[in-house]
């Protein structure tokens, strides 16, 4: 399947509005460690900021920019799109509803960090410029959520 670059920042959106109800979900479900609730509701604004940060890649949109040329990287990007854990819509509460324990929560939270730089590590080879300077910044941020996260890991295991 080809995807325009417009799609791919589409699908991006869509990783961090699940993101968004996945972090919101778990913290509200989190009683008693006050440490991972807190980590949870401010990785949930720091994925406001993302989209925000998409939309505004959207708003400047070029097409011949962004669209990927039909080779063998199209589908690798096709390939994350479809298995990150958030890339289908209304993952993100759905996933969130099956999570028993705040170490499960943050196992989840951990891959969907990792499965989104590969994806944003994909689509920051195929931007232009400031597209390419902005998937960058969410790049970085999402490798320190994913380290803050394996922190938590560590030390509630």
């Amino acid at each position: 399947m080809y995807y325009s670059g417009h799609e791919i920042v589409e699908i991006a959106v869509r990783i961090e509005e699940n993101g968004f109800a996945y972090y919101n979900a778990a913290a509200s479900m989190i009683r008693n460690q006050t440490d991972i609730k807190a980590l949870f509701t401010d990785l949930a604004q720091k994925e406001l900021q993302h989209i925000a940060i998409f939309m505004k890649l959207l708003s400047r949109f070029e097409p011949e920019n962004y669209d990927i040329p039909q080779d063998d990287a199209e589908g690798y990007i096709h390939h994350l799109a479809e298995s990150h854990i958030f890339g289908k819509p209304g993952t993100g509460e759905k996933l969130a509803a099956t999570v028993k324990t705040a170490h499960e929560a943050l196992e989840i939270a951990y891959k969907f960090e990792n499965d989104s730089v590969a994806f944003y590590t994909e689509l920051e080879k195929r931007a232009k410029s400031d597209s390419k300077r902005l998937v960058r910044q969410i790049i970085e941020e999402e490798k320190e959520h994913a380290e803050d996260i394996k922190r938590f890991l560590d030390t509630n295991s």
